[in-house]
């Protein structure tokens, strides 16, 4: 059963950054999986740890596309990742040391994460996308 389901509300109008929109979701699905079927804490570490760098990738790829398009709100963006990586570091980091709880902390986190951070932030940069393809239509 899936954590998460993708829908086309998603969607920032980004080919790349959708993409990895998706890939996400699937991640954290993968995730979860792993986590309801009780699988080894080392198979879970270890997509978890998958999620984790593919998440890195993702801002980084999120952050560069923001720069290209002139994306005046792109620092801001850039501390919301940070503190995005510094939580699943450390909820890793406790995973690690066997936290019993933390399955669960961790499966409200990557959800929260993902939809809040796609809701909020990511959805300005669509807004942003929006007008910018606007202004240049009008424009031409």
């Amino acid at each position: 059963m899936a954590l998460l389901s993708w829908s086309d509300q998603y969607l920032i109008g980004n080919d790349i950054i959708d993409t990895e929109h998706k890939e996400l979701f699937r991640l954290i699905n993968d995730f979860h999986t792993h986590w309801v079927d009780a699988q080894d804490r080392r198979d879970i570490a270890r997509v978890l740890n998958h999620l984790i760098a593919y998440a890195q990738m993702h801002f980084q790829h999120e952050e560069n596309i923001m720069e290209a398009a002139g994306y005046p709100n792109l620092l801001q963006h850039q501390h919301t990742h940070e503190a995005l990586i510094d939580s699943i570091f450390q909820l890793h980091q406790s995973y690690s040391e066997g936290n019993l709880h933390l399955e669960i902390d961790t499966m409200k986190f990557v959800r929260n994460w993902l939809i809040e951070h796609i809701l909020k932030s990511d959805y300005l940069f669509r807004d942003f996308l929006k007008r910018q393809k606007s202004s240049g239509e009008a424009v031409a």
